[in-house]
């Protein structure tokens, strides 16, 4: 039994912050999606709860389930604060928060408790069949990455899931395997029906 889960990137927010809490408007400019790049085949749909999410699977003319295993890391009392602003307000948080993967120093989720979360996701769908799509932010996104490589948290600045790409993992019922990372629809040849 092998379970294809395709995982869209969400848009991120117009301007640079530690995210949480944006509503549907704060996504960039709307893009056109055209009907090669709408996802119409699939088994289920999930989202992450946040308004970029959202915006991001109504685009993709995709009527998602919302899952708070998706759910963006909860940065805290960072939340909506642009990074250069914490590094110079709190220098000595910021350089733990970038170092050490237990650490919460804004009072959220630690990138070990996002990678604890996210695994937990991926746990409790692997053992599902057909073709799942689930859309969320970057941070979610690295998270299943290293959750499926088994990879420490200390490795989550080693990924770079890039806005509105799709990132392929595969599961035979045991375990989790990453078939690709960044993919872009527009890439596809003209013969490709749907992207996923």
């Amino acid at each position: 039994m092998t379970h294809r889960l395709t995982l869209i990137c969400a848009v991120r927010a117009k301007r640079p912050c530690f995210p949480g809490g944006e509503a549907a408007d704060d996504a960039g400019p709307a893009i056109d999606v055209t009907p090669e790049w709408r996802v119409l085949q699939a088994d289920r749909y999930w989202r992450a709860p946040d308004g970029l999410a959202r915006r991001t699977a109504e685009w993709f003319g995709v009527d998602a389930l919302v899952s708070d295993g998706l759910a963006e890391i909860d940065y805290g009392a960072w939340r909506g604060r642009a990074l250069d602003d914490v590094a110079r307000d709190e220098p000595d948080a910021f350089k733990v928060w970038l170092t050490d993967p237990t650490a919460s120093p804004h009072g959220g989720e630690s990138f070990s408790d996002l990678l604890s979360r996210v695994g937990g996701w991926l746990g409790a769908n692997q053992s599902l069949s057909g073709h799942s799509v689930a859309i969320a932010s970057a941070s979610v996104v690295n998270a299943c990455v290293l959750a499926s490589l088994g990879a420490p948290a200390t490795a989550f600045f080693r990924i770079d899931a890039e806005p509105l790409s799709l990132s392929k993992l595969v599961s035979d019922g045991r375990r989790w395997s990453v078939r690709s990372l960044n993919g872009r629809p527009a890439g596809r040849s003209r013969g490709d029906r749907h992207p996923v």
